[in-house]
């Protein structure tokens, strides 16, 4: 027999820590309930399908139902279940070396153990959600950030690491001991989150703000796994740049070496100059909450264009903005071999009470590798599939075509997008062969996959 659940959600929105509301979980559903203090703010809530306007006072429920245990927003907030996921064996160690939790085998995937998770690691992440065990919990890490303080790196990692995930409370011994000086791959780091001066990084580090802070930022550390993903640092850095190039809303970033690894330091894209949080939420997460998703690629992105016009909640303030930017986005993406442009590498930010997609970020050209060479891992405008009474599938020119006319295009719109796409990545190739740390193989991959999409996309 199981024990319902219960947690407290706080936020920084605004500027200032908050408590937004109340969270339970029973065996068959989550609920949620907004304090009425917090109403009274204005500010936004739990999401954008959940947000306070619609509720007010009324309890939201729902169902537990794989692979959602919790609303998607908080969901979100637990790294997923995968053996070789190194956050989520970073809170297992900590669990089980802190707070005496033992863990078998078959429970290191289960709801019980994302809820532990949850508990720590729920706050301080991406976004502007936080979760606590309670409220006392809440407000002692609110009230007693450390103070801030950028250090060298170094093998010992001399400074005060105590919190240094945000959510390692006393000791910094497990990571240290899992990482190691020279990390193997299994001990590789996906990402972590730090702060750097505002020039830059500058080979300094702190932990990540819990207030405005002059003179610092927030940054996501990105490291590469050579082996599985050699001169991925090189890649994405590049594929930001010609974003950047192509109009887009680019962070600032930084390659940098961390203990011997390669490294990219990205400004985070859900904090703003006084390192407050944003209201962001991925588009997995906003769908996710209103029908039933199985994964995070499990749509289409005309379903997401139509869902932009159609949809009962706002996803954002200008809709013939955001349909342009889907459509270029999709558009730089197969230009640049980034097959995975998923639900969860496209972000909806809030600003002001301005919604619209956020920053550009995880735009790497993952075709280079052969286990992710993919055109695109959604379907666009049925591009391969046969329509009823034809007996040719549909082309990629088509499919594009089909997509813009989805997104509201009409044919000189159209042409005049994907022509300065084109025009904007025409060196692409090119770069790509200049890349120091790429291997031959994977330059060779990626270019003759994007030609071949620049010859199909020609107008």
């Amino acid at each position: 027999m199981s024990t319902d659940r219960e947690a407290v959600i706080w936020t920084r929105l605004g500027g200032k820590p908050n408590r937004m509301g109340r969270l339970y979980v029973t065996d068959k559903e989550c609920r949620f309930s907004y304090d009425e203090n917090y109403l009274q703010l204005d500010l936004p809530g739990l999401g954008i399908v959940y947000a306070p306007e619609f509720y007010g006072n009324t309890t939201i429920s729902r169902e537990r139902k794989k692979p959602f245990d919790l609303f998607p927003p908080i969901q979100s907030l637990i790294p997923p279940r995968q053996t070789d996921n190194f956050q989520r064996n970073l809170a297992l160690k900590y669990l089980q070396t802190k707070k005496n939790k033992q863990f078998s085998s078959s429970d290191t995937t289960n709801f019980n153990t994302d809820w532990e998770i949850l508990k720590i690691s729920g706050h301080g992440g991406i976004g502007h959600l936080d979760v606590f065990e309670n409220d006392s919990s809440a407000e002692n890490w609110y009230a007693n950030p450390p103070q801030h303080e950028l250090m060298e790196i170094s093998d010992e990692l001399g400074f005060s690491l105590k919190q240094f995930m945000t959510w390692f409370e006393e000791d910094i011994e497990v990571f240290i001991q899992t990482v190691g000086p020279t990390p193997s791959v299994g001990g590789a780091i996906p990402k972590l989150l730090l702060s750097i001066p505002e020039s830059g990084w500058d080979g300094r580090i702190g932990l990540p703000t819990r207030e405005k802070t002059p003179g610092i930022i927030d940054i996501v550390l990105k490291f590469e796994q050579t082996t599985r993903y050699p001169g991925i640092i090189e890649l994405e850095m590049l594929a930001l740049e010609m974003h950047r190039e192509a109009g887009f809303d680019v962070p600032r970033y930084w390659p940098c070496f961390f203990k011997g690894m390669p490294a990219l330091a990205i400004e985070r894209f859900d904090r703003d100059q006084n390192n407050t949080p944003l209201c962001s939420e991925t588009l997995y997460s906003i769908l996710a909450s209103g029908i039933p998703l199985n994964n995070h690629y499990d749509y289409r992105y005309d379903l997401i264009a139509r869902a932009i016009d159609v949809s009962p909640v706002e996803l954002v303030s200008d809709t013939v903005d955001a349909k342009h930017h889907l459509f270029k986005r999709l558009i730089m993406a197969l230009l640049t071999g980034n097959g995975d442009l998923h639900l969860e590498n496209l972000s909806i930010s809030c600003n002001k009470n301005i919604k619209s997609f956020s920053r550009i970020y995880d735009p790497t050209p993952m075709r280079a590798y052969a286990q992710h060479d993919m055109l695109s891992v959604m379907p666009f405008g049925e591009y391969g599939e046969t329509p009823e009474g034809s007996e040719e599938a549909i082309s990629l020119k088509q499919a594009v075509i089909r997509f813009a006319k989805n997104c509201g295009l009409n044919k000189t719109q159209r042409k005049d997008i994907i022509n300065d796409c084109l025009e904007k990545t025409s060196e692409f190739s090119l770069r790509v062969g200049e890349l120091k740390t790429v291997p031959d193989e994977n330059k060779e991959r990626l270019i003759t996959k994007t030609e071949f999409v620049r010859k199909k996309l020609q107008e």
